[in-house]
C-alpha cells in the first residue's frame, strides 16, 4: 500500500474555510439551529450527531461565501441527500417540498 502525502491547506484557503465557518455559525444562529432540510434541530459541536453544517446553494468552485448562499442542514443524513440527489434548494427549500416533487413524478 502506497502512502500518499497529505497536501497541507494554504493560508489562503485556511481563510475562506474560516469565513464559511463564521457565515455558517451566523446564520445557524439566525435560525436558532434548526436545518432548513428536515426542520429538527441540531448544534455546531463537532462531536455526536444532529451537526449542522453550510450548504453552498451555488456550488463551492465558484467562491461565493455569503450568507445569502449558505443553506444550514445537517451533516448526515440531510446534507448527503442533497449532495446525492444534486437538489436545488433554490427549487425544493425543504425535504418535504423535494418528496412531494418526486411523487409527482
Amino acid at each position: 500500500m502506497i502512502k500518499r502525502r497529505i497536501k497541507p491547506i494554504s493560508d489562503k484557503q485556511r481563510q475562506k474555510n474560516a469565513h464559511w465557518k463564521q457565515i455558517t455559525d451566523e446564520k445557524c444562529a439566525e435560525l436558532n439551529y434548526v436545518c432548513q432540510w428536515c426542520g429538527q434541530r441540531g448544534h455546531r459541536l463537532e462531536q455526536g450527531f444532529q451537526i449542522l453544517d453550510g450548504h453552498h446553494i451555488i456550488k463551492r468552485r465558484y467562491n461565493i461565501h455569503t450568507k445569502e448562499n449558505c443553506y444550514i442542514c445537517h451533516r448526515a443524513p440531510c446534507h448527503r441527500e442533497i449532495e446525492d440527489n444534486n437538489i436545488d434548494v433554490n427549487q425544493y427549500p425543504n425535504r418535504e417540498a423535494w418528496l412531494s416533487h418526486d411523487r409527482e413524478h
